[in-house]
């Protein structure tokens, strides 16, 4: 039987959430800074290497499909413990990797048991708040999480360093244990399980009227295009910093971290303004932040005058716009789709979120020239694209 927190409850789960969340995101960051050095460590080439950033996107983004009716089917709680456990077990496997193909397999396994976590924790946001106050706790969910892709490369950077890139996947599961058993203490359940939710027909019906409605893309389309941007430069970014700009490893998350307190900013305005102003005026800020910041990328390189500074300038405008559209849009957009749809809605956002994401990682690794001009063009056509899908997926009055 579902049961209800008491509402002064909520943010501690909110917190124990966040913290599971924050160790799937450094799974990303703290691995970064590493990323230049992989070649030579493993015997093998960047676009290779690349391959453990992409390809955990990509099982991250399918599986949260799955993972969607499968929360309906059996509940949020025994979801979230089977995804941390998984988690557990891929990353120790990531630290043993003796060859890159292990250390990609073990990154897929990564992706694919971190996903549901990311699922069951968007259903939790929306069914322990409510109006005002979900996206108030989304602002402030988000706002948290920039936290950890802030620290992440800058602590990577230092741990490469001080004890080498296997080190940082050894932190991620210890970390994973302890939130973990957390997350297990305190996380109620908050749906009575479906029998019904796994009817192969019931999930194609589902998702064939959520991929159609206008109401979902106009919120679905900008978070994912925002995503294909930002995983552009969290791939290229390390090869650009520090292979073409010779920042220092261990510096390279100062210069990272200045766009994600970019990131928490947007997240933070939102927390402040869900009460005064109206969720999609927020999400349409964003999108045209999103488009600014996309083109301003473009703009800086292509012109010749990139620096550290100047490039690190234009990405803050960018992830100040996502932390805006991310703040406001995934509640906006499960309630969109209901009560009946909301587990396949939050499979469907994970999943096109992430997919993004990937294929932004890979279009930067198929056509990396040794130039930052590659990730500026993602970033350039995604805010585009975002800004198009917005206004293009408008309710058309009269």
């Amino acid at each position: 039987m579902t049961t209800t927190a008491p509402r002064a409850a909520n943010w501690l789960i909110l917190t124990a959430l966040l913290s599971c969340s924050g160790v799937s995101i450094l799974s990303t960051d703290l691995f970064t800074p590493s990323l230049p050095h992989l070649p030579g460590l493993l015997a093998t080439t960047p676009q290779i290497v690349q391959l453990t950033m992409s390809l955990n996107l990509a099982a991250f983004a399918v599986c949260q499909l799955f993972y969607g009716p499968l929360a309906d089917r059996f509940g949020r709680r025994p979801l979230l413990i089977y995804g941390l456990i998984g988690f557990l077990i891929s990353s120790v496997a990531c630290a043993l990797a003796p060859t890159i193909g292990v250390l990609i397999a073990a990154r897929i396994a990564q992706g694919f048991f971190a996903s549901a976590e990311a699922v069951v924790t968007m259903l939790l946001v929306r069914e322990l708040f409510e109006g005002d106050e979900g996206t108030r706790a989304m602002g402030l969910f988000g706002m948290g999480l920039g936290a950890f892709p802030a620290v992440g490369p800058l602590l990577g950077g230092y741990i490469h360093i001080w004890a080498g890139w296997r080190a940082n996947f050894v932190l991620m599961a210890a970390a994973i244990a302890v939130f973990g058993l957390l997350a297990v203490k305190v996380l109620p359940e908050t749906k009575v399980p479906d029998r019904n939710a796994l009817n192969l027909r019931h999930i194609a019906r589902t998702y064939r009227s959520l991929i159609t409605e206008r109401a979902i893309l106009r919120y679905l389309i900008p978070m994912g295009t925002s995503m294909a941007g930002m995983f552009a430069f969290i791939t290229a970014g390390p090869f650009i910093l520090i292979d073409l700009m010779d920042i220092a490893t261990e510096r390279y998350g100062l210069y990272s971290g200045a766009t994600v307190l970019s990131y928490i900013a947007g997240s933070y305005s939102v927390s402040r303004l869900a009460r005064r102003v109206p969720g999609p005026a927020l999400v349409e800020a964003g999108v045209a932040t999103l488009f600014a910041g996309g083109l301003g990328t473009l703009a800086v390189v292509g012109s010749g005058l990139a620096t550290p500074l100047s490039l690190v300038a234009v990405l803050s405008v960018s992830t100040f716009g996502i932390g805006l559209v991310f703040g406001a849009a995934p509640m906006l957009m499960l309630d969109a789709a209901g009560d009946v749809r909301r587990g396949a809605a939050s499979g469907l956002l994970g999943c096109f979120e992430l997919g993004c994401a990937a294929l932004g990682a890979l279009a930067v690794g198929m056509f990396y020239d040794g130039t930052a001009l590659p990730c500026a063009a993602v970033m350039g056509v995604s805010g585009i694209l975002g800004a198009g899908a917005w206004r293009g997926l408008a309710e058309r009055r009269g």
